[in-house]
Formats: structure tokens, sequence, C-alpha cells
């Protein structure tokens, strides 16, 4: 059994829409968690990671150097280089969210999750076929109180199934995802980094400002298989997942005008 644990970063906010997290075998996570608990123990000591926090030294990390904060996050980007997690993310721009799912007449495709989760899921299974990984994938995401966001998941897993590749179904659970809290499994405060690392790529570069990042310009050993939407795969994925061609709306948006 492969188990992802998987976050997003701010999902119903423009000008993106982000899940990420990581994937490996089931063993792989109790001997991962406990090295990424020692790392938050470690001086200055936090009770658990998020990347908001961290990023704007608040939260756990309010009085915290950056210094110290850099070196924290630096321990656990170690950690997840050691235990050789698989990062997986999807990115879609909501410009072209809008113009392909915005509209759509079943109302749990007009969820960012549907074709967010469409987008991984596909991209983890197609990578592990090419590497021969049989193994079926289990999901876990982050527990979100106060909102509709994990019944609209639950509610849209069947339809999200049916749209999936024959070939694929047996890879992936029958039942919906499981929804646990971030605060008590560290996987899926690894996912929250991946998540807001991911989001923070995309605006940097589309605000044409540079990111600080922790790590500094060290190459990291992490095998990754980020998904960012374009036309040409919205299209592609678009008529895989409903057996026709999309039909594109036109719409003023603040970052620009799109067909």
């Amino acid at each position: 059994m492969l188990k992802a644990f998987i976050d997003d970063s701010r999902m119903g906010q423009p000008p993106v829409y982000v899940l990420g997290g990581w994937v490996a075998p089931a063993k792989t996570w109790a001997s991962f968690s406990d090295a990424w608990q020692q790392v938050l123990w470690m001086s200055p000591r936090i009770q658990y990671f998020k990347f908001y926090e961290a990023m704007n030294l608040v939260g756990e990390f309010h009085g915290i150097s950056e210094d110290s904060r850099d070196e924290k996050m630096m321990l656990l980007i170690r950690v997840i280089e050691e235990h050789k997690l698989l990062g997986a993310g999807s990115i879609i721009p909501h410009s072209l969210f809008n113009s392909y799912f915005g509209q759509h007449p079943h109302p749990e495709v007009r969820n960012p999750y549907f074709p967010s989760l469409y987008g991984l899921v596909a991209r983890i299974l197609r990578h592990n076929k090419a590497a021969n990984i049989n193994d079926k994938l289990e999901l876990f995401f982050d527990y979100q109180p106060g909102g509709d966001q994990m019944e609209r998941v639950k509610a849209g897993w069947e339809e999200f199934r049916k749209t999936m590749p024959e070939e694929f179904r047996p890879l992936v659970q029958s039942h919906p995802p499981a929804f646990l809290d971030d605060r008590d499994v560290v996987a899926l405060q690894a996912a929250d980094l991946y998540a807001g690392w991911a989001r923070t790529v995309f605006e940097s570069r589309l605000l044409r400002r540079k990111a600080h990042w922790p790590w500094g310009d060290r190459n990291l050993d992490i095998p990754s298989v980020l998904f960012e939407w374009t036309e040409k795969t919205a299209d592609a994925l678009y008529e895989e997942m409903f057996g026709s061609k999309p039909v594109k709306f036109t719409y003023t948006f603040q970052y620009g005008v799109r067909d």
C-alpha cells in the first residue's frame, strides 16, 4: 500500500489552486514521523509545522529568528530527502480552472478540489505505471473544520472515480479520502510545506519577484511529479475525464482576460 498525504494552499483564493504532498510506502511513514518530530523538538522547540507561520515568523515561529527558522526548515527538508519521499502536486491557474470547470453543470466539478485531485492522482499513477509500481494508493487530507470542503470532496469521490481511466481505478482506494488533523499527523505538516512551496513558486513567477528559500541555492535531492496545468494538458484531461471536448468560457479577471 502506498500512502499519500495531501494538503492545499489557500484553495479558494486565486490566482492559483494548489494541492501537494508526499507519497511513500506505508512502512516508510512511521520512521519519517519519528524523524520529523525530533526536528520539531530541537531548540527552538515547536509543536507543529505550518509553512505560512514559518515564512512569516508567526504562530509557532513567533519570536524565532530567521536564521533559526531557516536551520529548522533545512533539517525538515533533510528528513524528506533521507526518507526518499516522492513529492506530488497539482497547480491550476485560476484562469484555466474558471474557463474549463467554473461553469460546469455538476457542482462537484465546480469545486477546485475536483480537477486538482484528478490531476494530482493521474500524475502519481502515471509515474507509478512507468516505474512498474502496482501498489494501491490511499489518500489522506488535512482536516478542515468550519466549511463544507470535506463533505464536497467526499460527496464527489464516486464521480471522481468514474472519470478515471478504467486501468487506474484498481490502483486507487474505493472509499473517499480520510481527513486527519495535521497537528497530530506530521506527514500532513510535510504536505503543508510542499503545497505552500508550490504556491509561492507560482506566485513569485507571476509577480516576477524572487522568493526566499531557507535552503538557499542548494539543489534538493527530492523526486517530484508536479503537474502544472496548461491549456494543452487541460484540453487532454478534460476529454479524458468527461469523454468530450471542453466548452470554454470568456471572463475578466484581475490578472487578465482569457477566452
